[in-house]
């Protein structure tokens, strides 16, 4: 059982672009690992320094339009209740695949794992995780969240 509270845009655009539709023979290794990696790491950085304004820019358009600068707030509250504020994380691996839109777009997209303590720090081990995606010719992240496995630690996360 994955236990999870985080921020999640599951509604794709309104309007898919020509330049997505290319997109849906690639998978997440056509996005630069380097440059995903550093992107997650900032948005990791914005939440761990509670930077709302900051974190929501780095968020994916159709989530901007979706949740106002003020939801912000309660948005992560509901997120710190549950796990605790994060302190610090220590990368543990990334994933590629697709993230598919309700709207069947599909995007290349990588998954950035982290180890995450927080203030609030449970006996069961935490994890944080980023999915950052292509956003024409820059990087956005769609969802983040932090999820503990009561089933036992993926190994792949050890």
């Amino acid at each position: 059982m994955l236990s999870s509270a985080g921020c999640a845009q599951t509604k794709g655009p309104a309007n898919s672009s020509a330049a997505s539709s290319n997109q849906q023979s690639v998978d997440g290794s056509s996005i630069d690992q380097k440059k995903a990696r550093e992107f997650s790491d900032s948005v990791v950085k914005a939440i761990i320094e509670d930077n709302q304004k900051e974190l929501r820019q780095k968020m994916e358009q159709a989530f901007r339009d979706a949740v106002s600068e003020k939801d912000m707030k309660p948005m992560l509250e509901k997120i710190y209740s549950k796990y605790g504020k994060p302190l610090e994380v220590e990368f543990k691996m990334d994933e590629i695949g697709y993230r598919i839109y309700d709207t069947g777009e599909r995007k290349p997209m990588r998954k950035f794992w982290y180890a995450v303590r927080t203030d609030k720090q449970t006996k069961e081990p935490q994890f944080l995780f980023t999915e950052i995606v292509l956003n024409g010719d820059s990087l956005a992240c769609v969802t983040f969240s932090i999820v503990t496995f009561p089933l036992g630690v993926p190994p792949g996360l050890k």
